[in-house]
């Protein structure tokens, strides 16, 4: 419901997507992991509980349960999630996404993405898996593994709010390579720093606002592209039916009145208020060389670039929060329920 509502920003909420996600992460999470971790390992690795409940001293002198975590961690990332979880999420996802679900193309993508897939798994979960066999309860690991998912789609939810063209990978909250890489993109776009203003080249800050349509940032930076002109930084909204742009943009100081009569007299932007306003480098202080940092983003086949792609929203729905957390905790409490019975 987060991937929903966060990043597609759907209105209505797909309820059938939405339940086969949750009984696949019921029985899966609640099933097949739970019966993984717990009996199975418990039986594999007898002194696994105990070596828990010990204090980190005593951890650290306990080579032997270091070793047995060792074991289930390689066991658990190098065997179980290869060969079991990724299938099993990779057909699970094309049956719940696709009208028309193709089972062993999707493996075949599995096998395509194998690396990329296993690389960004480990990533993140060798650290938590070390943390959770080594610290954690018996009954209480599944609920960690739970926990750090919901955490992964949270996070992920609210750094790429609004990119409606990754829902599909994001669907379901797996740790996959394309969802890895999205998290870099959006610490890359968190901590950008608008590119420092170079002294040779006319500077303007380019403001349009107006009835949001597909199109807009399209038509505007092909009108700056056209006039010789960079965008070096940028920031965009959108507030009810409106969108707001605002664009740093240099030029050659020769071509300036050649960028601004390319945006006023674009028959397709006249629907929009857009107003110029001249930047000037500080004048005070000595600043490093400029440094400037490219991002190119392609998207296939349609013409243009819907503005609530660009749109980045922070805000998490609070009902579909609470709801998901619901959903992957309840199997959990009903093992631990069923343990202390």
């Amino acid at each position: 419901m987060l991937v929903q509502k966060v990043v597609e920003q759907r209105e209505n909420v797909d309820w059938k997507r939405n339940a086969a996600f949750a009984t696949f992460g019921f029985f899966y999470l609640g099933g097949v992991q739970y019966a993984l971790y717990v009996p199975i390992f418990g039986r594999m690795f007898p002194g696994a509980a105990a070596f828990a409940a010990k204090s980190i001293p005593d951890k650290l002198k306990d080579i032997r349960g270091i070793f047995n975590v060792s074991a289930q961690v390689f066991l658990d990332q190098c065997v179980h999630h290869p060969l079991m979880y990724f299938p099993a999420f990779y057909i699970t996802r094309e049956l719940v996404m696709k009208e028309k679900p193709d089972v062993i193309g999707v493996l075949k993508e599995y096998q395509k993405n194998f690396k990329e897939d296993m690389l960004a798994l480990w990533k993140v979960w060798v650290p938590t898996t070390f943390l959770n066999f080594a610290f954690m309860p018996m009954w209480a690991r599944i609920p960690w593994v739970a926990g750090t998912s919901l955490l992964w789609t949270c996070i992920l939810s609210a750094m790429r709010g609004g990119d409606v063209s990754h829902g599909e990978e994001m669907a379901g909250g797996a740790v996959t390579g394309a969802t890895f890489h999205m998290m870099e993109e959006g610490l890359d776009v968190l901590f950008t720093q608008p590119v420092e203003l170079q002294p040779d080249r006319a500077h303007y800050v380019i403001t349009a606002g107006g009835v949001d349509r597909p199109g807009l940032v399209a038509l505007i930076s092909r009108a700056v592209a056209e006039a010789g002109g960079n965008i070096t930084y940028s920031k965009m909204v959108r507030l009810g039916n409106d969108f707001i742009i605002t664009l740093q943009t240099d030029v050659e100081p020769s071509k300036q009145k050649q960028l601004i009569q390319k945006i006023k007299k674009n028959p397709d932007l006249r629907t929009l208020n857009v107003t110029f306003n001249s930047l000037t480098r500080r004048g005070t202080g000595t600043y490093a060389p400029p440094v400037l940092g490219v991002r190119v983003k392609a998207i296939g086949e349609d013409r243009y670039v819907r503005t609530t792609y660009i749109c980045m929203t922070r805000a998490i729905n609070l009902f579909g929060f609470f709801v998901i957390l619901l959903l992957r905790i309840l199997p959990f409490v009903l093992c631990v329920c069923h343990n202390r019975s």
